[in-house]
Formats: C-alpha cells, structure tokens, sequence
C-alpha cells in the first residue's frame, strides 16, 4: 500500500500497473494478485484504510458529544500525515476517499443527533448533511491550501462555527 502511494504521487493514477507496484515493491506481481483483484481494488483497499486510520486516531467511543478534542486530534493527525491525505482528498483518489469520509461522519453525526437532540426544530437529516458537509468543506480546504493556519486555530474556528449545534445536540 505505501509502495502504492508513493506510485500515485509521483505518476498518478491513471499510469500506474500492477507491474509497477511489484517492481517496486520488490515482489512478484502474483504476490500483488494475491491481496488484491486490480489496482482499483488496491486503491479502494486503501482509501479504506486511510479513513479508519484518521477516524480511529481521533474516535473516543466512549463520548458521542461534539467534542473539541476529538476534532484536534483529527487535524493534528491529518497535520502529521499531510502528504497522504492531500493526495487521497485530490483528484487522485477520485472523489472515493470524501465520498467514505462523508459517509462515515454523516453516520456518527446522525448518530449523535438521534440520541442527543431535544429540539423538534431541527430535521436530522438537513442537520447530518449540513454538519457534515461543512465539516469536511472546511478539512478539505485546510488541506487543499496547506494548512494555512495552525490545528489549535482550525479547532478554535470549527467549535465556534459548531457551537448553536451543540446547544441542541449535547445531553442535558
């Protein structure tokens, strides 16, 4: 998988072969065949784990509540490991790696929103959607413009944004 990375950094996508996974990987490309079908299985394989990866690193499973310090360590995480995640969130992942990402924060905020909120005003669905894609709005343009101001400030900004959620969502 990091000989896969480093591949799609440097070629792109589109060039990439099985042959050139093995060759630099220094294995046969059998070997490759054997873990995965293609090298759209490989890649799917790997946006797979990139997500877990940051959602894991961040994930308290005990607390469901919007919590700042599960936001920055998402951004120091995605700080750490900037490289990775700029190529996955640009063109080369194909939209694939949001689409998971999407998908997974809009499942842990409905979550949230199912077991916290009080206040019939709000529709579950508009909120989930709303949270989420301004959330992964904002990650992917702290990435997409090297991450202009630092994690501290970006959780700062995102708490203050998420703060009349909040009043709604965290148990009373």
């Amino acid at each position: 998988m990091s000989t896969f990375i480093d591949l799609l950094a440097e070629k792109g996508f589109e060039k990439i072969t099985i042959n050139d996974i093995a060759e630099r990987a220094n294995i046969n490309r059998g070997t490759v065949y054997l873990h995965y079908a293609d090298k759209f299985d490989l890649l799917d394989k790997c946006i797979e784990t990139y997500v877990e990866l940051l959602l894991n690193h961040c994930a308290n499973s005990a607390d469901t509540n919007l919590d700042a310090s599960a936001i920055q360590r998402m951004f120091e995480y995605l700080e750490k490991n900037f490289t990775i995640y700029k190529l996955l969130l640009s063109n080369e992942g194909f939209g694939f790696f949001r689409s998971r990402l999407y998908a997974i924060i809009a499942q842990t905020v409905t979550e949230v929103i199912g077991i916290k909120s009080e206040n019939h005003a709000f529709s579950n669905d508009v909120t989930t959607h709303f949270l989420t894609s301004g959330f992964i709005g904002v990650l992917e343009w702290w990435i997409n413009n090297s991450m202009p101001c630092n994690v501290q400030e970006i959780t700062e900004q995102l708490m203050f944004l998420l703060e009349p959620y909040t009043k709604h969502l965290v148990s009373r």
